[in-house]
């Protein structure tokens, strides 16, 4: 059961204030937070939890290296100043 860890709470160094795990399951949307195994391994069988209730792909795309920061900066400066299309 997916909602078994729901109601835990513990600090968000994300956001900085205590959340569930309920929000952090959901807070990628159809994926947890990527943050999740960081801040759950000592609470909850967290790896376990995760091989059971998300596919492989699924993990993959959660585990996979984000972006730098600058880059996705750079990305975003570069959409924002190509011409628009008449």
């Amino acid at each position: 059961m997916k909602e078994r860890y729901d109601r835990l709470e513990a600090y968000c160094r994300a956001l900085g204030h205590p959340v569930r795990f309920g929000y952090c399951r959901a807070a990628g949307g159809t994926l947890p937070c990527a943050r999740i195994a960081d801040c759950w391994f000592e609470r909850v069988p967290i790896e376990d939890f995760l091989h059971t209730h998300y596919s492989p792909e699924d993990l993959e795309r959660l585990f996979a290296p984000r972006p730098a920061k600058l880059a996705t900066i750079v990305e975003i400066v570069q959409r924002l100043t190509e011409p628009q299309p008449s």
